[in-house]
């Protein structure tokens, strides 16, 4: 069988990360600069972000730069998608980094199997703590059509049983980056705003999961996820998350019905609605708000009747303890308990840091 030449484009959104950009450029050039084509999307950055990619762009033949207005992360991703041109392309995040030779080893086992998505592990990197993150184990695994749809498209919809014993896993799957995926296939499918349905990267793997025939979780090399700036990100109040969630379920819904998922699925969701639920609580108990109007959308977000339903059909028995107090508390609405524990939550996270 002969080998298959495999090139891959990189696109990298860019807005106001003048700081970290630099370092990503060069890790990207350094892990497999003769077989990537680098995309640079500025979109309308307002520091040196759109200098610095400028710069690289003049130095190698492979690093091509996008300026357009400011749109936002699935704008800038889109814009990237309509100059791929290589048989698979990823995207990296400006103040993430790849491991050496990421490109050159996710190539040659494409060579081997080739799939239509492949996933990569990654490390969640923090100033002072590295966190590891194998979605199907510290070992390669190769999924045909129906294990794609089964186990990893169903696996994007949320937990369910067992795996419930670890619910903030919830979304180490739903990321853009970390992932190849065919041109051929894919590259047509859009990112939706994040104004729309919030998570963004989870409604794209859902469209593309859903069309893939083979897909690979591949152990060999690893995507640094930087989270240094997390906190700042964890204060900015959004008073539109819980309805912009609700609309991602409600599509996520449609296609089981669209599509005849099976039981596992509808679970998944279900799960997912409650376990998100954490999410958007701590986003309005860990603003910067003032504790009567965190209290308001507190109370809004218990009182909705999207958990109310949710937590008729939810595993508690899974959940560790600590978590099954705390939706406990959600379920019947005692909203003190609640922010006191994701208040203290907190704390313990910035010591694990």
């Amino acid at each position: 069988m002969s080998k298959l030449s495999i090139y891959f484009d990189v696109i990298v959104p860019i807005y106001n990360c003048e700081a970290y950009l630099e370092r990503c450029i060069r890790s990207l050039l350094t892990s497999g600069n003769n077989c990537i084509n680098i995309i640079l999307v500025d979109d309308g950055s307002t520091d040196k972000s759109g200098e610095i990619a400028d710069k690289y762009a003049a130095i190698y033949s492979n690093v091509s730069v996008i300026h357009k207005e400011n749109g936002g992360l699935s704008s800038a991703r889109n814009a990237g998608l309509t100059n791929v041109k290589g048989m698979y392309f990823t995207f990296v995040d400006p103040d993430d980094w790849v491991s050496e030779n990421y490109f050159t080893s996710v190539a040659e086992e494409l060579n081997t199997h080739e799939v239509d998505i492949l996933m990569t592990p990654y490390s969640r990197v923090y100033s002072n703590n590295k966190l590891d993150t194998f979605v199907f184990g510290n070992k390669v695994s190769i999924f045909d059509e129906v294990e794609t749809r089964d186990i990893v498209m169903r696996r994007l919809y949320g937990l369910i049983n067992s795996e419930l014993k670890h619910p903030l896993t919830i979304d180490n799957l739903s990321t853009a980056w970390a992932k190849f995926y065919k041109t051929a296939k894919f590259s047509k499918i859009k990112f939706t705003a994040k104004s729309k349905i919030y998570s963004e990267d989870l409604w794209f793997n859902i469209n593309c999961f859903l069309k893939a025939t083979s897909s690979e979780y591949f152990n060999k090399t690893k995507y640094y996820y930087f989270k240094e700036n997390e906190n700042s990100i964890v204060h900015t109040f959004n008073a539109d998350m819980l309805s912009q969630y609700k609309r991602l379920y409600s599509q996520m819904y449609g296609y089981i019905v669209e599509y005849e998922l099976d039981d596992n699925f509808i679970k998944a969701l279900n799960n997912r609605i409650v376990v998100n639920e954490l999410s958007i609580l701590r986003n309005a108990s860990l603003s910067n708000e003032p504790l009567n109007k965190k209290l308001k959308y507190v109370n809004k977000i218990l009182n909705d009747e999207i958990y109310r339903t949710g937590y008729k059909n939810f595993g508690f028995e899974y959940l560790p303890s600590y978590y099954s107090i705390f939706y406990k508390f959600c379920k019947y609405k005692i909203n003190l308990p609640v922010i006191f524990i994701l208040y203290l939550g907190e704390k313990l996270k910035k010591k694990i840091k």
